[in-house]
């Protein structure tokens, strides 16, 4: 298949990028600059490289275009966030030919807290302030996706661990810095999780089943989930063995707005997240480590 990835440079699209070119995909990731170590890291792997940039859609559009699968992980993570991820989503779905696949983004947050009931597909949206914004563009890509008689998976993505990347990598950096690990409200909050290698994995069976016109697939939403719900106390303790941080400490959270703003708030969510849709239809396994053994391997890597 021909895929054009966006976000390849990042935690995620990396891991899709090395994933769907040891299937024998052809890649097209979209990179900001060519020249970047991570940009010449996916070259290396054989990905072809397209200059452009999110926030102007334009540049990317026509390429998108002319894939036969859309994974797009791209996010500009700041305050223009939502309104660049509806016009990039609008660009790419507005010229893909028919049968094409398109596979969103978004992420387990949107359910808000589970007060201690497996949320699953079905169940209703209580975003967090950060995502707030995403539950109407899942509907939008569905409602642009059907027009053009294309297949749109939406993929809910637990907390995403592996290789010292993601917000335990930020976790863990803050730690060193400090000699604490600070863990919103109380630690006795759950996080689901999901391994990237693992992840990846899901994305490429959802391009790749939904570009077949599996109907099973296409548009459908799925939780790519390996571990329903960890403790965030444990992940503490272990991000704390692993730096060698003096210890773990509770932050309130009206304490931690003051530095992270919405931020604080998703880090304090309770959730538990059902990922067996997907392992049923997806014929999904993970095979990565638990989020605990993760990080107390050490794996957690310096910025």
């Amino acid at each position: 298949m021909k895929l054009f990835l966006t976000g390849g440079t990042g935690f995620i699209g990396q891991a899709v990028a090395r994933k769907a070119i040891g299937l024998g995909h052809e890649v097209t990731a979209l990179v900001r600059h060519d020249t970047s170590a991570s940009a010449s890291a996916l070259a290396r792997l054989g990905v072809k490289l397209h200059a452009g940039d999110l926030r102007e859609p334009q540049s990317f559009a026509v390429a998108a275009a002319a894939a036969d699968g859309v994974v797009h992980t791209a996010s500009t993570n700041d305050a223009s966030a939502a309104a660049a991820d509806e016009a990039a989503v609008v660009a790419m779905l507005s010229d893909l030919h028919p049968g094409a696949a398109f596979i969103y983004t978004s992420g387990a947050w949107v359910y808000g807290n589970t007060e201690g009931e497996p949320a699953t597909e079905a169940s209703a949206l209580n975003p967090t302030p950060l995502v707030a914004w995403r539950p109407a563009v899942e509907q939008h890509v569905m409602a642009l996706a059907a027009r053009r008689s294309a297949a749109a998976v939406i993929l809910r993505p637990a907390m995403v661990h592996g290789y010292g990347g993601g917000i335990f990598g930020m976790l863990a950096n803050m730690a060193r810095q400090s000699g604490t690990v600070r863990v919103v409200g109380d630690g006795h909050n759950h996080w689901p999780a999901v391994h990237v290698d693992d992840l990846a994995t899901a994305y490429l069976s959802a391009v790749e089943r939904a570009a077949s016109g599996d109907d099973r697939v296409a548009g459908q939403i799925f939780n790519v989930v390996a571990e329903e719900a960890v403790a965030v106390a444990e992940m503490g303790e272990a991000i704390r063995v692993s730096v060698g941080a003096d210890r773990v400490e509770a932050w309130p959270l009206e304490d931690a707005r003051k530095s992270l703003g919405p931020f604080a708030d998703a880090l304090a969510l309770d959730q538990t997240v059902s990922g067996q849709h997907a392992r049923r239809v997806l014929a999904w396994k993970p095979h990565g480590p638990g989020l605990i053994a993760d990080l107390s391997a050490q794996q957690i890597i310096g910025a």
